[in-house]
């Protein structure tokens, strides 16, 4: 940090200047292959029926490039500043707090996924680094929320008395279609429809 405080922004400009513009514009790129690859190393296995990567994932990691962005650029302009008015430079240590937040929101973002296995259903919401578990014996009630003109299914969630987990649907995503229709038809749930104009 000391060291940060006294480098000069003349020899900070470069390493900043481009740091941030990668940043910016891989944010848009970057966090495909890297959710894929980090979550598929991490939580990968066998006894998944299937592995949701919700779009809040996807979003939140290119989020997270832009804030450290942002953070980078405003710690340049401002040391700029202090430099101009030949002030001692004091916002490092305020700095160093917000770059430290880009790197926790690509963590929550690495662990925001939701799966389904033999067991149930498991889900990590994205400001948690603990996973929410519902056996498929313990569900009492199943809802689906449905796009009113189109018919297109958005999501199904799954209830009992103590908690509910709702997770994304996709059509094209066949092994969340097959886990679900096999799950229903194995515990005879009546699916109820909730309807939305959205």
């Amino acid at each position: 940090m000391h060291y940060l405080r006294n480098i000069d922004s003349d020899d900070l400009m470069p390493f900043i200047t481009a740091t941030g513009l990668f940043l910016i514009i891989f944010s848009f790129i970057v966090p495909f292959p890297a959710i894929l690859f980090i979550q598929d190393m991490l939580f990968f296995s066998y006894d998944h029926l299937s592995f949701i990567r919700p779009t809040a994932a996807y979003v939140g990691f290119g989020v997270g490039m832009i804030w450290i962005a942002i953070v980078l650029f405003s710690f340049l302009i401002t040391k700029i500043y202090f430099e101009k008015k030949a002030r001692k430079y004091k916002l490092t240590g305020l700095h160093l707090v917000f770059l430290t937040f880009g790197f926790v929101i690509f963590a929550l973002s690495i662990y925001h996924y939701y799966y389904l296995d033999e067991e149930g259903i498991h889900s990590n919401s994205f400001w948690s680094f603990s996973v929410d578990s519902m056996a498929w014996d313990d569900v009492e009630k199943v809802s689906r929320l449905v796009e009113e003109d189109s018919l297109r299914v958005l999501s199904y969630t799954f209830s009992n008395e103590d908690m509910s987990i709702t997770i994304p649907y996709d059509t094209q995503d066949t092994d969340t279609s097959s886990a679900i229709y096999r799950a229903v038809e194995i515990y005879k749930w009546d699916v109820i429809d909730n309807f939305t104009d959205e």
